[in-house]
């Protein structure tokens, strides 16, 4: 089984940034291997610069976590476990609303993360996302 590729990234982030502009919404997205490596990432015009890097964390607490979306995450966020796993990635995870993992053949592959919206409409702009490469 094939991982995520480059072009599947960019079909995400086509995705992702079709769905932000229907919610009338300028956000970041990035999209990450199941590793966590960084697979793709942009911002729309009008984008905050940090919202690249926020989307690429939310991507990984998904992957770091065997593919639970980041929401899920949220309740774990203050234990133990989850401050030692954010400082082991020196911040560069973040337990928060907006990201939801890429499976292909029931495999995870990676995830995908937004940040610019709430934490619901950044999880539905991500799932648009993934849908582009887990129906290809």
């Amino acid at each position: 089984m094939a991982g995520i590729t480059l072009d599947d990234g960019m079909r995400v982030l086509n995705a992702a940034f079709a769905k932000a502009r229907s919610l009338d919404l300028v956000v970041g997205v990035s999209v990450v291997d199941a590793r966590g490596d960084l697979v793709a990432s942009a911002r729309m015009d009008g984008s905050l610069w940090w919202w690249t890097e926020s989307s690429r964390a939310k991507a990984m607490a998904t992957v770091t976590y065997g593919g639970l979306p980041s929401g899920e995450l949220l309740e774990r966020a203050s234990r133990p476990v989850a401050q030692a796993l954010v400082h082991m990635h020196q911040g560069r995870m973040a337990p928060q609303q907006g990201a939801v993992p890429i499976r292909k053949g029931g495999v995870l592959v990676g995830a995908v993360g937004t940040a610019g919206g709430s934490g619901e409409e950044d999880e539905e702009i991500s799932a648009a996302g993934a849908s582009a490469v887990e129906q290809a």
